[in-house]
């Protein structure tokens, strides 16, 4: 099985492509990664290095691919830098000539707060309401689909009318919401159309982690691509990430916090392989 993969690179840490690529090496996927960053680490660790990488090179480097034969099981969008690196992955999105599942994670930001810019949004609109059906599954946290649908969801009945919106706006078969707080309980929420959805409690972990959003993104693209079964992927997944961050907070020395909350920069991707495999 092939994947491409557009997402961040950094040299250290485990965000991005380096977040999606090994578990799906365990899982025998052969995964090509294209980079829209190329980064000495992310910059939860306070400073940083590098840049982005500018659209034109990410265009020819999707030519060099195409040139020699490639075609793909599944295509994964993460991580995208800038407007200019977006446009050019949704053109490359357009121009495929064959049906991969595609699974495009919209990221804008999380509570509350948007971290990219922000004329990536109407992008991101144009990507997902493409009358060609380019996205297979997306997968926005609560912000995201509340800025993607203009809604607030507080409850039960504003996460249906949020869902039910979306479905309005766009043009995606299946959507999974990562992180929904209802009644101060977190759910992962999976919707087979407007009105089949199902929940799936999140048993929280005490402490931030960067990366586990990306390795959520590789291993539901894997288990959905082999299932078709959207609701056992969901439950899958979870259940390997809750596992692969708990794992990280027992192995995990060095004290960083945001606020009064441990945030751990590095998940122990090598050291859960066992429970990745």
């Amino acid at each position: 099985m092939n994947v491409l993969s557009f997402s961040s690179h950094v040299v250290h840490g485990t965000v991005g492509n380096r977040a999606i690529q090994l578990p799906l090496n365990l899982r025998g996927w052969n995964v090509d990664c294209v980079n829209t960053t190329n980064l000495s680490n992310h910059p939860g660790f306070r400073t940083f290095k590098g840049s982005k990488t500018d659209a034109a090179t990410i265009a020819d480097i999707y030519e060099g691919l195409v040139e020699i034969g490639l075609e793909y099981d599944a295509v994964i969008v993460g991580y995208v830098a800038s407007v200019p690196n977006l446009e050019c992955i949704a053109d490359i999105l357009a121009r495929l000539s064959y049906k991969p599942l595609v699974v495009l994670d919209p990221i804008l930001g999380d509570n509350d707060k948007l971290y990219v810019d922000e004329n990536l949004i109407p992008v991101y609109k144009r990507i997902l309401q493409d009358p060609a059906g380019l996205v297979t599954l997306t997968s926005p946290n609560q912000f995201e689909i509340e800025t993607l649908t203009d809604t607030k969801i507080s409850d039960w009945s504003s996460l249906t009318a949020s869902v039910t919106r979306f479905y309005d706006l766009y043009n995606v078969r299946y959507v999974v919401i990562t992180s929904v707080d209802l009644g101060g309980t977190m759910y992962c929420i999976g919707c087979l159309d407007r009105d089949t959805t199902f929940a799936v409690a999140v048993d929280q972990v005490p402490a931030v982690f960067s990366g586990s959003g990306d390795l959520f993104l590789g291993l539901l693209t894997d288990v959905f691509h082999r299932t078709k079964d959207l609701e056992t992927s969901l439950k899958h997944t979870v259940d390997v990430v809750q596992r692969v961050l708990k794992r990280t907070l027992e192995l995990t020395d060095a004290k960083m916090s945001i606020g009064s909350t441990l945030y751990i920069p590095s998940l122990k991707l090598v050291e859960s392989m066992d429970i990745i495999e």
